[in-house]
């Protein structure tokens, strides 16, 4: 007995080690948000070029997913968290000591890419480590940095720009990197590969990269011609798109090869959440780079009280994170994810029409309810997506959703902050002409989220 409580003892160690390996990558992806003024500014840069320094990071994470999974079963578990922890402190280092944005570009990018390593190897350690039992416990134990960051990082961060600068944000990843480091070699244990993993598909990876890079590069090249026909929007987005008919033409003839199953695509549910992952990373990524932006740049707040004023999305997300997956078991994912998207869209409605002078509680009593929306409908949409799953597909849905996830982040960001610099072209940077701008970004946002219902409705539902 005692044995047994030693053993399970040493499961939750592991797990609670694991995650402090993970805070930093957790911890960075909301504070950097809420640096983007503060870098805009002393980096000279355009918003159009900072939000890069968003977009790059969820880009590589989910580029690399993929390779996290295949990598997983050839190469030790400990040697793997190990390097991808060892790369996201490099990536830190170099985002931290960046002069120019191109540099912190670069830095962001290889944080990203460790990141993409570390997020989904946490979970397949846990599973392995508790060998499939009490992992429920186990993986609420892992899910709770990822529960609490939303709330925590944005005012985190925003204290430590007020008190030091936006370089700290990446620097105070250095120790936690270290200490988890040390932790790690010291008590984590080898898990052996097994060894009997499918090869790794670079031919997937680079057409998969084609594609998203070239898309996305499309639509912000965008915002500095404001014509869809210049060479600049044209090359990269044709690019993308020939990627994306070789890929498909590819994944038909080469299945067992292919890093993204077609066939994974006849599960209606699967294709269902599959878009709406891509469009949930537009509504929440995108609007989480405009809300710090907006409370800086027209409500004219500091740095530590943008972050606080975003803590009621935080919580509203908590709130129903709780209850959601219960009411999906019942009734299934259709009419929660529905639900979801109304109180989302409704609750960002009025920063559509927001100005310097609108009430701060209406805002903040909206993002609260936001929060509750945008929580209503992310986990239905990944539980759902392995709905009428063959066993033998899951891993491999695991991996196509959580890059789909990273993927949609990266052109939320990037498709708002193009709205919002293609709509102050040519005009004078008045709050007057600032407000309309995020007015008209926060439009696209809402646009996005209500043609999401389409694809809601191919959700599964439960009759009783």
């Amino acid at each position: 007995m005692q044995s047994k409580s030693t053993k399970q003892s040493s499961i939750i160690a592991i797990c609670a080690f694991l995650v402090v390996g993970a805070l930093a990558p957790m911890l960075d992806s909301t504070m950097t948000n809420i640096a983007i003024n503060s870098i805009t500014q002393s980096l000279h840069a355009t918003v159009d070029n900072a939000q890069w320094v968003v977009t790059v990071y969820v880009l590589a994470m989910g580029i690399v997913v993929p390779i996290a999974g295949w990598a997983i079963d050839w190469i030790s578990g400990k040697q793997l968290y190990l390097w991808a922890l060892i790369g996201f402190l490099i990536g830190s280092i170099i985002s931290g000591i960046s002069t120019d944005i191109t540099m912190l570009i670069i830095g962001r990018i290889i944080q990203g890419a460790g990141a993409g390593f570390i997020i989904p190897t946490i979970s397949i350690l846990v599973v392995r480590a508790a060998g499939g039992k009490n992992l429920g416990s186990l993986m609420s134990i892992i899910g709770l940095p990822m529960v609490l960051m939303p709330i925590l990082g944005p005012t985190i961060g925003g204290f430590i720009i007020d008190q030091l600068n936006w370089h700290w944000i990446f620097y105070i990843n250095i120790p936690i990197v270290i200490i988890s480091l040390i932790l790690l070699i010291i008590w984590l244990p080898k898990f052996a590969p097994t060894e009997h993993g499918k090869r790794l598909d670079i031919v997937s990876i680079l057409l998969l990269t084609g594609i998203f890079t070239g898309l996305i590069l499309g639509i912000t090249k965008f915002s500095d011609t404001s014509k869809l026909w210049q060479g600049s929007v044209l090359w990269p987005v044709g690019i993308g798109l020939a990627c994306l008919i070789t890929y498909i033409v590819y994944a038909a003839i080469f299945p067992k090869r292919a890093l993204v199953n077609l066939n994974l695509f006849k599960t209606r549910s699967f294709s269902a959440a599959s878009i709406l992952l891509l469009m949930s990373g537009i509504t929440l990524n995108g609007a989480m780079f405009l809300l710090p932006l907006y409370f800086q740049n027209i409500r004219g707040l500091s740095v530590v009280w943008a972050g606080i004023y975003l803590i009621p999305q935080g919580i509203g997300m908590l709130l129903t994170r709780t209850q959601v997956g219960k009411i999906t078991d019942q009734i299934g994912a259709r009419w929660v994810v529905i639900t979801g998207i109304i109180i989302a869209t409704l609750s960002t409605l009025p920063f559509a029409f927001a100005d310097a002078s609108t009430n701060k509680w209406l805002l903040l009593g909206c993002l609260l309810i936001r929060g509750t929306g945008v929580g209503a409908f992310t986990v239905p949409i990944m539980s759902d997506s392995f709905t009428g799953m063959k066993p033998s597909q899951i891993p491999a849905a695991t991996t196509a959703t959580r890059m789909f996830q990273n993927i949609g982040s990266a052109f939320g960001t990037a498709i708002l902050a193009t709205v919002m610099t293609h709509q102050m072209t040519g005009q004078t940077a008045t709050i007057t002409n600032l407000s309309a701008s995020y007015n008209t970004a926060f439009v696209w946002s809402i646009a996005i989220t209500l043609i999401a219902l389409v694809p809601a409705w191919f959700l599964s539902v439960k009759h009783h």
